[in-house]
């Protein structure tokens, strides 16, 4: 059986064999293309797009981790004509649609410790599973006559109350770096109390340049040049009035570095 969520907002469970094998077949989780799409590793989640352009974001709790890799949650679907709701690693984001530009134009929307195991659009709210039939009663909460299910409903614009968003991480966490490559794109915008740690093997100085793409364009600037001595940890807090979008950084040379940032 399943649970139907009818025009009154009345959540009750159904006995139709036909149904249940329809909505097995087509509405089951796209495991292997959330797989390929989204690999969480040990410092970011690391996303490819469909136009191959690859960009990382910040992680949430741990306990995301395997809930991710095993794509056991939905972590995109289109909410709002031309708009996508995308869940990933416990921060909610906005997702344009690839004619806007799709990841290069992501912004976080808010992060929660909630295992959501599905989200969808229902006359013209927001619905999301993963309701303990326990959980304490609000007005957002409804849940079946015979109290095994539940589900919230309410506004996209719901979403921003879970809190702001936050994360931690960075594209290298002692990761083996070339001189002159630059790393992956890593997310930066819309975050607040950002702070910055770089640090890296060799027992010599090595050189980094920290670039920043404002708009999510294409378009890198120089944001700073920093030299760091071997043994040592450049640390940076940016400031409030700090704008960008994307983050990335480029060593002098080949060396083991970590480029850590975290947003609270």
């Amino acid at each position: 059986g399943y649970y139907e969520l009818d025009e009154y907002m009345t959540l009750e469970k159904k006995d139709d064999p036909e149904t249940h094998t329809f909505i097995k077949k087509n509405f089951t989780l796209p495991e292997e293309v959330v797989k390929k799409a989204v690999q969480v590793e040990e410092s970011s989640v690391l996303i490819i797009d469909d136009m191959g352009r690859r960009w990382r974001l910040p992680l949430g709790d741990n306990a995301f981790t395997g809930l991710t890799n095993h794509a056991t949650m939905r972590i995109c679907r289109e909410v709002v004509t031309e708009r996508d709701l995308f869940n990933c690693h416990g921060t909610f984001y906005e997702l344009p649609a690839e004619s806007a530009d799709g990841y290069a134009k992501i912004r976080p929307v808010s992060s929660h410790n909630f295992r959501i195991n599905d989200y969808a659009s229902y006359r013209g709210l927001l619905v999301m599973t993963g309701i303990k039939p326990d959980a304490k009663q609000t007005d957002h909460i409804i849940r079946s006559k015979d109290g095994k299910a539940a589900v919230w409903a309410g506004t996209i614009d719901d979403l921003w109350k879970l809190g702001k968003p936050v994360g931690k991480g960075g594209p290298w966490k002692k990761t083996k770096v070339k001189a002159g490559e630059p790393s992956d794109p890593y997310l930066i915008g819309f975050y607040d109390n950002r702070t910055l740690e770089i640090s890296h093997d060799s027992p010599e100085s090595v050189s980094f340049s920290i670039e920043i793409d404002p708009t999510g364009n294409g378009t890198w600037m120089t944001y700073k040049n920093v030299n760091i001595p071997g043994g040592e940890t450049f640390k940076h807090p940016f400031p409030a009035g700090f704008q960008a979008r994307w983050i990335r950084f480029t060593p002098g040379d080949d060396c083991v570095a970590s480029t850590l940032l975290e947003y609270n």
